[in-house]
């Protein structure tokens, strides 16, 4: 299956231009409850300097935020998810699933049964900021993850990094809230549950 290129790989030389950059939308639903759970959330992503960095956020009144400690199922919580496969030609991919209080699961491998917690891999982490707010649309909550070059190097065992094509999908999910919900940017095409799916990563180019 051919990957969709949703845009170009952004390049950004500071944080204050990262800033301005546009949200975009999830609008894949998937698994649905009877009435359906669809809260508003956006992602936007882009390299800083020589760092990766995604912010996600989600327009939701008082998120089922339960786990307390690293490498939790933060998916029962309410969760916002980022996975991605920074590096051509490789099939490993990190997700990074993170509630509102920023605590996080962070694993490493090439599919859903094969990986391991990054916690086991290095003392390197993702920086997971959380953050919270409201304006005209109301309230929200998000988590901003920057994910370091020399973490990446690390990780895949490389000496230097560049970006030219980065796979990725954004996710919105609760899995014992109090509706369970499952939201994609790149549309899902397994049955649940199916967001460790690589084949359904978008495509982003340098």
């Amino acid at each position: 299956m051919e990957l969709k290129i949703y845009n170009k790989l952004c390049f950004y030389d500071d944080y204050n231009d990262f800033d301005k950059a546009c949200f975009h939308r999830l609008k894949s639903f998937h698994w649905e409850s009877d009435p359906p759970y669809r809260p508003a959330t956006y992602f936007k992503m882009g390299v800083v300097g020589d760092d990766l960095v995604a912010v996600l956020e989600c327009y939701e009144k008082n998120p089922r935020t339960v786990c307390v400690n690293r490498d939790e199922p933060i998916y029962t919580d309410s969760c916002l998810e980022f996975f991605v496969a920074p590096v051509e030609g490789r099939d490993e991919y990190i997700n990074v699933e993170m509630n509102s209080k920023g605590v996080f699961l962070c694993e490493f491998g090439k599919g859903k049964f094969d990986r391991g917690f990054i916690s086991s891999l290095t003392s390197k982490s993702p920086l997971v900021e959380p953050f919270d707010g409201e304006d005209s649309n109301g309230s929200y909550w998000g988590v901003k993850v920057t994910l370091k070059k020399d973490f990446l190097c690390e990780i895949y065992n490389i000496e230097n990094f560049s970006y030219t094509t980065v796979k990725a999908n954004f996710y919105k999910c609760g899995d014992e809230c109090e509706i369970p919900h499952y939201i994609a940017f790149s549309p899902v095409t397994t049955l649940p549950p199916g967001f460790h799916n690589p084949g359904c990563f978008s495509t982003f180019k340098k």
